[in-house]
């Protein structure tokens, strides 16, 4: 099962990005900067490298959170033989509705869907993003949005 987007196997998308981003920025500074005004080139290369680094920062941080459902997690560490304080089994099980999970063998949120690339069930899945190799969910959709947001700045 795959913490996060930043754990083998990589996909082929996400190498792609590792690639294309630094790629736009070089042809930006080499290609683009110097055949601007002065008085254009300075601001528009600053606003680029903040878009292009607030992309990358946000991207990088919703890769490295892991979106598991928190069920899921508490069945993990049980398994595990971890100890699992009462509170954190109340916070874990919610007040909600469940379901179960036919391959993660456990009882889920009934928001939570089950991804096959992650092997793993992620509270109010939305989808699995080959360009950062992780689910979006619930935990790091915020995260994603941002790295969008960011990224079509940065590209506009």
């Amino acid at each position: 099962m795959r913490k996060t987007g930043l754990e083998r196997p990589f996909n082929p998308m996400q190498v792609g990005t590792w690639i294309l981003l630094p790629l736009l920025v070089l042809h930006f500074l080499v290609f683009v900067s110097p055949v601007l005004p002065i008085a254009a080139s300075a601001p528009l290369t600053v606003l680029f490298l903040t878009m292009g680094g607030l992309a990358m920062f946000y991207a990088y941080r919703c890769c490295t959170v892991d979106p598991i459902d928190p069920m899921l997690a508490l069945h993990h560490r049980r398994q595990a033989g971890q100890a699992v304080g009462e509170g954190q089994a109340e916070a874990a099980m919610g007040d909600g509705p469940t379901k179960y999970c036919w391959v993660c063998q456990t009882n889920v949120k009934e928001s939570s869907m089950h991804c096959k690339f992650c092997d793993k069930c992620v509270c109010s899945f939305d989808h699995h993003c080959m360009w950062l190799n992780t689910c979006v969910g619930e935990t790091n959709y915020p995260l994603f949005f941002r790295a969008v947001a960011f990224t079509f700045a940065f590209v506009l």
